[in-house]
């Protein structure tokens, strides 16, 4: 198999900062990154961002440097704020691992790097293993905690479940665990697809009751007459969403539910009122740092 070399940029920040960076390298498509606390200084952090080589020239190198100074409103000396290196595929991965541990979530849920043994003492939790390698997303981020946090109280057993922006498959595994019939899971990046298969198959041994979709939702949705969904999830940018919400309106059955994440809570109240425009019913708000989740029913009788 062709392996990648990858670039990995390593530059400090306020730990306060963390947020807008995460919401900005989101925004770019850009979803290897990590943060590392410092010992001598607890008010700042390491980012550490890993891009594949084949994607990032100079150009695109230096842009990404201009974006993240402008962003944190900094003039930084020529090759004294930003640190470049070359990490070969085995070295990137494992590079990851030092930056993963076991993660509980909610009550119920462990998220568990593959690599490492299950402590006895999370036996009794629903484990949810996930292979870095993927680095799609590993749980910790406040809104893929948020949506987990809240599947954990549904029912779903017998249901059909729709994972829109599916990543490493975190949600889509969770809905499993938890006894959906069916998942469909949605990705515009063939790679966050194979990942989801990946852990699909990690978790399960098989990639029985997933059915996975390569290609921007609204596109699919159509193509494929996706429709009578009891729950979607839809852990992405709130800008994105706003795009999605009337086909989300369509793919649910009567009653069905849908989870929103990836919302800033300056930009819930946006996502609220067209969320009632289309004739689904706010259920419910919970925070976490500067992120929302919102949970809503399509009604049996819109009005």
């Amino acid at each position: 198999m062709e392996t990648k070399d990858w670039y990995k940029l390593t530059f400090l920040i306020e730990s306060d900062s963390e947020e807008i960076i995460i919401c900005k390298l989101n925004e770019l498509g850009i979803f290897s990154f990590s943060f590392e606390y410092l010992i001598k200084n607890e008010n700042k952090k390491e980012v550490n961002i890993w891009l594949p080589i084949d994607d990032w020239d100079e150009s695109s190198r230096s842009g990404l440097e201009k974006i993240v100074s402008k962003l944190l409103n900094i003039n930084p000396p020529k090759n004294k704020f930003f640190k470049w290196s070359i990490l070969k595929e085995e070295d990137w991965l494992t590079s990851w691992k030092k930056y993963w541990a076991p993660e509980l979530i909610g009550n119920h849920f462990l998220i568990l790097p593959c690599w490492i043994n299950i402590n006895k003492k999370f036996k009794d939790k629903q484990i949810i293993k996930i292979d870095p390698g993927a680095a799609f997303g590993t749980g910790s981020h406040p809104s893929t905690y948020l949506c987990l946090e809240k599947m954990e109280n549904i029912l779903f057993s017998d249901k059909k479940v729709l994972d829109i922006g599916s990543g490493s498959g975190i949600l889509s595994v969770a809905a499993r665990l938890l006894g959906a019939k069916e998942v469909c899971a949605v990705d515009n990046d063939y790679l966050a697809i194979n990942s989801t298969k990946s852990n699909f198959q990690l978790n399960f041994g098989n990639l029985n009751k997933l059915n996975t979709y390569l290609g921007s939702f609204n596109e699919v949705i159509l193509k494929n007459q996706l429709e009578q969904f009891d729950f979607v999830l839809c852990n992405i940018l709130a800008e994105v969403i706003k795009g999605m919400i009337p086909n989300i309106y369509k793919c649910l059955r009567n009653n069905g539910e849908v989870i929103f994440s990836g919302i800033l809570n300056s930009q819930k109240d946006e996502i609220i009122k067209i969320l009632i425009q289309h004739d689904l019913k706010l259920l419910d708000v919970s925070t976490r740092k500067d992120w929302a989740c919102i949970s809503a029913q399509k009604a049996s009788n819109p009005t």
